[in-house]
This record gives structure tokens, sequence and C-alpha cells, in this order.
């Protein structure tokens, strides 16, 4: 799978940012990321961030700088509209030169640019929560790379599940997701894992990194996994999987988190306020359960909002957002026991249409048992 968004897609992405910096009284924006991390730079150019970059935009054009020579290379081959430079030398009077008095920032601004700006005369004023606020809601050509995303989650899912058998470890389940999504195209994003016994379960949500945990019988595993084939544009999906018959509490607490996850989705639509979703939660501590993970967050181009969370879930999210047509959220009611030592995952990335929703994602939904 290959996808490219188009010039004018881009171009839309630079009008509205700019317009952003305009309601601050900036006429140019610069966008900073290191480290694997920046969304704002991928956003405004398609730079999937590799070691430090920054981007400054205004109306004569794009401009990036990115660190290690041989990381310029591939940069000049993608991305299209933007003057690359390597970041050294003087590399900060190159950025800030001509700004005038005010500049918008979007990501952590590099202490040195800071202090640049202050020995100059320079207001730097960040735009990110308008930015986030703004990437909320996604285009037809941003829908349709999270489409993709979802597919290529869900091919490294089927294989994840087929690797749970006795003497796997989650090494090995991480090892089958990031094969399938690799040879699909994908690239990473997450794939957490938890592997626990049933009899005696000692935690109820998935570990950022694999622990040596081995399968066995009588196990459980939950999973969250996000593939992309656009940077920043994965899908997620999250499942639970018993090797033999579930045994309490997990038939219980799977009945729960399907029913609040069916509930949320039905009632999604336009107009739609968070409120609604987050009452519909209620038969989880109804239930005598509880959740550690969010109810549902805003997804694609970054964690976003609107996260909410189930009443008793601490800290507690409780926005007021009336959704609209091209949201994109996360629906994952994580129902675990009082004490956490047990838990389930269920959930999956869709998009709010004009009429309700539509799903990223074809997996299978419910307890699945190998």
């Amino acid at each position: 799978m290959t996808f490219e968004f188009t010039d004018n897609e881009y171009a839309a992405r630079k009008t509205k940012t700019l317009a952003l910096a305009a309601d601050k009284g900036c006429d140019r924006v610069i966008a900073f990321g290191e480290n694997r991390s920046g969304v704002a730079v991928t956003y405004l150019t398609g730079w999937s961030v590799t070691r430090a970059a920054v981007c400054s935009l205004d109306s004569a054009g794009t401009q990036m700088w990115i660190q290690f020579p041989n990381h310029v290379p591939y940069a000049r081959r993608i991305l299209r509209d933007c003057e690359i430079h390597e970041l050294y030398g003087n590399w900060i009077e190159q950025v800030l030169a001509g700004k005038g008095a005010s500049v918008a920032t979007l990501g952590p601004v590099d202490p040195r640019v800071k202090a640049h700006a202050t020995s100059h005369g320079i207001e730097l004023i960040p735009i990110d929560r308008e930015h986030a606020v703004l990437r909320t809601t996604k285009s037809d050509e941003e829908i349709a790379a999270l489409r993709l995303g979802g597919q290529v989650s869900d091919i490294a899912a089927q294989e994840l599940i087929a690797a749970c058998v006795p003497g796997a470890s989650d090494w090995d389940l991480l090892a089958a997701a990031k094969n399938a999504y690799t040879r699909a195209g994908g690239r990473d994003y997450i794939c957490y894992i938890c592997v626990t016994d049933m009899i005696d379960p000692d935690r109820d949500v998935p570990s950022q990194f694999p622990e040596g945990r081995i399968l066995k019988q009588g196990c459980v595993v939950t999973f969250e996994l996000s593939a992309a084939i656009a940077p920043e544009y994965p899908g997620q999906i999250l499942r639970t999987i018993t090797l033999g018959e579930a045994i309490d509490p997990y038939p219980a607490l799977i009945k729960v988190a399907e029913k609040v996850k069916a509930d949320i989705k039905a009632a999604m639509a336009p107009g739609t306020n968070t409120q609604e979703l987050i009452a519909i939660s209620a038969s989880i501590e109804n239930s005598g359960f509880t959740t550690t993970d969010d109810l549902f967050h805003g997804f694609g181009m970054g964690y976003l909002e609107p996260v909410g969370t189930s009443s008793s879930r601490t800290p507690c999210h409780s926005p007021s957002v009336d959704l609209s047509a091209g949201m994109a959220l996360v629906i994952q009611p994580n129902v675990t026991l009082i004490d956490h030592s047990a838990g389930v995952q269920t959930g999956e990335l869709v998009v709010v249409t004009s009429t309700g929703i539509t799903d990223m994602h074809t997996l299978q939904t419910g307890l699945i048992t190998v």
C-alpha cells in the first residue's frame, strides 16, 4: 500500500495554519520537531521527523532545516514545494531572519531559538492549542489515509492473534504484528501488549514494551495496535484474546465493554455532544467496574481532543464538545476490575459522517478465543 497527499491538500493546510497565525498578529509560523516527534512539521510538509527538524512557513513559501546531512537527500526526494537546508552553522539566524516583531510557533521551541528571539526583540507566540483544534476535523484525503491505516492495522492484528499460541512470548507477538504491517507497506506507530493468567491476573492494560512474558493455555492477551501508511495517519484497534475458554472475570468485563462501545458508536452523529457519550459509560460503574484508559479520544495527526473518560477514571476528563462530520475518534472502553488486577481491551477508530459514523476497521470484535 502507498499513499501521497496532493499539492492542493498541503496548500490548504498551510493556508489554514497561516490564518491561525494571522489571528495572533503574526505573518510567519515556525514548527519544531525532534526525535520522531513533531506532528505540525509532518502536517505542513509530509516529513516524518527523524532528528531535529524546523519548518518555516509564510506567504512566500516553506523552508525546512533538517539535522544530519544523510537525512537531507531523502527529504529532497519526497518533499514538494519546500526549500530544504541542513540544520547546522547559523541555522537559528536563518530561521528567524526577517521574521518581524512576532512569530507563531508550533511544537517545543528550541531554547537557543528562544534566546535568540529574546535578544533580538522577537516575540514567539504559540498556536499549538488552536492548531490541534484545526487538526480534529479531517479532509477527504486525510480520511482516505486513515482508512489505509485501519486496513494495515487490521492486517497486523490478525497476525498478532494468529501468533497467540502456548510457548510464544510477547516479543513474538510484537514481531508478528510488525512483520505483517511492514510487508503491507505500513510504518510504526504503537503496539502495546498485555499477557497475564486468567486465574491469577496481575495487570489490566497493555504494556508499552514487551516484558518477556510467555503465553500458556489459560492466559489472556490484550493489545492496542496502530500502524500507518501515511505518516501520522494510523488506524487504532484494541482487542482481547483468550487461550482457551474465558473464565471469570473476563466474560463479564468484555460483555460490559462491548455493550458500551456499541452504544457509544450508535449514538455518534453530527451534533451529538460528548457528554452524551460519557453518560453511556455509566453502565461500567453500575456494573461494579472501572477503567484505566480513555473512553474515547480524537486521533489522526496527533492524539487529539476530545478526550473523555468514564466517571471513575482518575484523572477524569469530561469534555463538552459537539461532534461534527470529519472528526476521527478512537472508541475504546477499557473495562477493568476496581483493583485493576484484570481488564479487557476493545475498540477501533471511527470517523463521523453526515449521518453517523464509518468504521476504519473490519476485524471481528468481541472476545477472541484461540
